[in-house]
């Protein structure tokens, strides 16, 4: 009796299954008129027995990085390879709505349904980009497209996707890498000439510069020396006695020796 009860406490204990924190459990009969028909359970310990399954739906946000590429044709005929991520969670009302669907569990769903829907998104997308795009930005475009696309198709049944992310580097055939590098070596040329420019720009600039400022300081000088002649000019017409007091005060008192014919006596007329 003593090793019945023990069969029986141990079987007991075995079919018994537990919903922890953070998890929504869907209980499905495996037999009988009610056989599939969910009935959602919160946290605790349930019996199961032969009969009955619990599916575990956890209602935290979960990450998934996907062992294999995703392999996405883009519009010029290049295959380009990415390892995803995708971060979701289950909507704790919709749980039945999501095992009704599917009929299997989220990890299931997960790596089968999931994974399908974001390869089938990547690959009609990315039919519509091309290779030069999606390497000049348009990664991050085609992505957050992709992500729209899950959201409306799976939100309504329950699974709410966070976000996708790419994981590590993509793999390119060999003739885009060829075209990548030799994009990168011509900018990396064309930032060497730049540089290389800079200076010689900077001296002209600085040899223009000089040159303006030596020909304004010029044209200054020019026109100051041009008003002071303006201005002693006018004085001298207009004050024509002062011509013969600078004569006088630098006359040393002599006639000149030799006179040409109709001059005048300088200076100073004797009546």
């Amino acid at each position: 009796m003593f090793a019945v009860l023990l069969s029986f406490a141990a079987f007991g204990i075995k079919g018994c299954d537990r919903v922890e924190p953070g998890n929504v459990g869907i209980k499905v009969n495996k037999l009988g008129d009610d056989k599939g028909v969910g009935e959602v359970v919160g946290v605790g310990r349930y019996w199961t027995g032969w009969n009955t399954e619990i599916y575990i739906f956890p209602t935290f946000k979960q990450m998934k990085i996907y062992d294999h590429d995703f392999s996405f044709q883009m519009s010029d005929g290049t295959t380009i390879a990415y390892l995803i991520g995708v971060a979701y969670k289950v909507d704790p009302t919709k749980v039945t709505t999501v095992f009704q669907t599917y009929r299997k569990g989220v990890e299931d769903i997960t790596d089968t349904d999931l994974r399908q829907k974001i390869a089938d998104a990547l690959n009609r997308l990315a039919s519509r980009m091309s290779t030069d795009k999606f390497i000049d930005g348009g990664k991050a475009d085609l992505l957050a497209s992709a992500l729209k696309e899950i959201q409306d198709d799976m939100e309504p049944i329950g699974i709410q996707v966070i976000s996708l992310s790419y994981v590590g580097k993509p793999e390119y055939p060999p003739t885009v890498i060829d075209s990548i590098n030799a994009k990168v070596t011509a900018n990396q040329k064309t930032l060497q000439r730049e540089q290389e420019v800079k200076p010689r720009e900077a001296e002209a600039n600085m040899l223009r510069a000089e040159a303006d400022g030596q020909a304004d300081t010029k044209m200054t000088l020019a026109k100051a020396e041009a008003e002071s002649i303006r201005i002693r000019g006018q004085a001298l017409h207009e004050n024509p006695e002062f011509l013969q007091l600078e004569a006088i005060n630098k006359w040393s008192g002599t006639l000149s020796q030799y006179m040409t014919s109709g001059a005048g006596t300088p200076f100073i007329q004797v009546k």
